[in-house]
């Protein structure tokens, strides 16, 4: 992994590219592994990005935020998963206002949200 790559999976939640088809089961993780993934697909919207992103990487992020929130869904009242939502967004918030280049963070980004799809 290179130095920026390096980075940029510190950025995303430090242990978000090591998670290939592990579910959370902590609502800390599940937070922050959530709050990075909303925040991938935010910034595949960037009008600096958008057109260089591929339909795939788009729903992929996608489908990743889908099986998180029935995840969240499955040991978990709705009350509960809205909460943990709204902390997920306000983490991928926390993320974007701390991101100095989105164009960095694609590459992990497209790791980050494949690992939750295989």
């Amino acid at each position: 992994m290179n130095h920026k790559a390096l980075l940029v999976s510190l950025m995303l939640g430090g242990n978000a590219l090591s998670a290939a088809n592990s579910l959370p089961e902590s609502d800390p993780e599940l937070i922050d592994i959530w709050g990075s993934v909303l925040y991938c697909g935010a910034i595949y919207d960037e009008p600096a990005i958008r057109d260089r992103i591929y339909q795939g990487d788009r729903q992929s992020c996608a489908q990743a935020s889908e099986r998180l929130a029935m995840h969240a869904q499955q040991s978990r009242s709705l009350e509960e998963t809205r909460t943990i939502f709204d902390h997920a967004s306000h983490k991928a918030a926390v993320i974007r206002y701390n991101t100095r280049s989105v164009q960095e963070a694609v590459a992990a980004c497209r790791e980050l949200c494949r690992s939750y799809n295989d």
